[in-house]
């Protein structure tokens, strides 16, 4: 074999490392900076102890909301389980599942999103061995759920509970199922289960923020989208349709946070022929050509199962509007005023979730323009005075972490 020596190596130099850096030099510009993803595991300090039956169950790591152990975007639920009476314990089974509660008339409908489970011990067959006197459970929540009724993944909707428009609950438990030996005179096993109920509440924040007001259009155009809506009167003889249209602009992000400001920007083209007209159809007499324009958030929740379902809508936030002397649209009517507005809206009421979907329960949100102030729900207006725009209002606010 031969030896290599320190004269047969080569020589080596320590390379000089590369200069990374996120700041642009002198001359050059940032284009795009996309912010590391959260950790997906949100850890608390809170301690969650249950018995029953002589078992106990105690969750650790997780963090507190009413009282309740909550947990946020694929996380990990982490504790110990001490069964009791250990020499006739066969096997202990730990379940995680959600199901969507209905209450009908003919009573409770289940609608179970998912159900995991993982085994934490079983005594082998050809032995006599003693259950250990604590199991340590570690169990972790999907990011999806198989929706068999579409035949599609679906993300996983947060915990709720409403009384309309009817009570229906996303109900999350954490179930440790104990098998025993049962009485020798019958030689059967019975089975005891200790189960305990968690909130399931992803922190859902925007992917970037809102500009802060509609001057920012000529700067970032990309950051604004436009929707238009177009209105038709067809009045009584032989007249030409009354015609008017609005042109509403909204951040592009499409998702805000309930506690952020969001700003927008109308241009409404109309004649007073045409407004005079809507209002003699109508008992509100808020339409006016100064100001004939309402914006307002709408939440709306549909519950549906086979053929029956129910559906509500909340206003969140009703929008103000400040007179724009500059038009930003050409006129496109003849004969028509052409109005602009600066405006911005924001959820006046807190919301507990985001919005979501599944087959049973669906939570939309919109930005509705009106040609009626917001009342109530929008069956309260007419059908052909409103325009409804898809957004989606989420529970916490867009955070840098560049």
């Amino acid at each position: 074999m031969e030896i290599l020596t320190d004269i047969d190596l080569p020589d080596y130099s320590p390379s000089i490392p590369p200069d990374y850096s996120s700041t642009p030099l002198p001359g050059e510009q940032c284009i795009q900076k996309t912010p590391r993803q959260a950790a997906p595991n949100y850890r608390g300090n809170c301690a969650f102890t249950y018995t029953e039956h002589g078992m106990s169950l105690t969750l650790r790591g997780c963090r507190e909301e009413d009282g309740v152990p909550a947990f946020g975007l694929c996380s990990t639920v982490n504790g110990e389980f001490a069964p009791g009476d250990r020499k006739k314990v066969l096997s202990v089974v730990v379940k995680l599942e959600a199901q969507i509660r209905v209450k009908t008339k003919s009573g409770i409908l289940l609608h179970t999103l998912f159900s995991k489970e993982r085994q934490l011990w079983r005594r082998n067959d050809s032995s006599s061995e003693e259950c250990p006197g604590l199991l340590p459970i570690s169990i972790s929540f999907p990011s999806t759920y198989h929706d068999n009724d579409n035949d599609r993944p679906r993300r996983l909707p947060p915990s709720m509970s409403l009384r309309h428009p009817c009570r229906v609950a996303i109900v999350y438990s954490l179930n440790v199922i104990v098998q025993k030996v049962g009485c020798a005179i019958f030689s059967r096993t019975r089975k005891t289960c200790l189960s305990a109920y968690l909130r399931y509440r992803p922190r859902v924040r925007p992917p970037r923020p809102s500009p802060p007001s509609f001057s920012s259009m000529k700067i970032c155009p990309e950051e604004w989208q436009e929707e238009i809506w177009g209105m038709t009167k067809a009045p009584s003889g032989e007249e030409e349709p009354l015609t008017a249209q609005c042109h509403l602009f909204v951040p592009s992000v499409g998702v805000f946070s309930s506690s952020a400001v969001v700003p927008f920007h109308i241009t409404f083209c109309s004649s007073s022929t045409f407004l005079g007209s809507i209002a003699q159809h109508v008992t509100q007499s808020d339409i006016s050509l100064e100001k004939p324009i309402h914006v307002f958030l709408l939440r709306r929740t549909t519950v549906c199962i086979g053929d029956w379902g129910k559906t509500r809508d909340d206003v969140l936030g009703v929008g103000r509007v400040f007179p724009d002397p500059i038009t930003t649209v050409e006129p496109i009517l003849s004969n028509a005023a052409t109005l602009s507005w600066d405006g911005e809206i924001h959820c006046e009421q807190p919301i507990e979730y985001s919005s979501f979907s599944t087959s049973v329960i669906e939570v939309k949100d919109f930005l509705v323009v009106s040609l009626l102030a917001p009342p109530g729900p929008l069956k309260s207006i007419p059908p052909q005075l409103y325009q409804a725009f898809p957004i989606r209002l989420v529970t916490h606010p867009w955070v840098d972490r560049s």
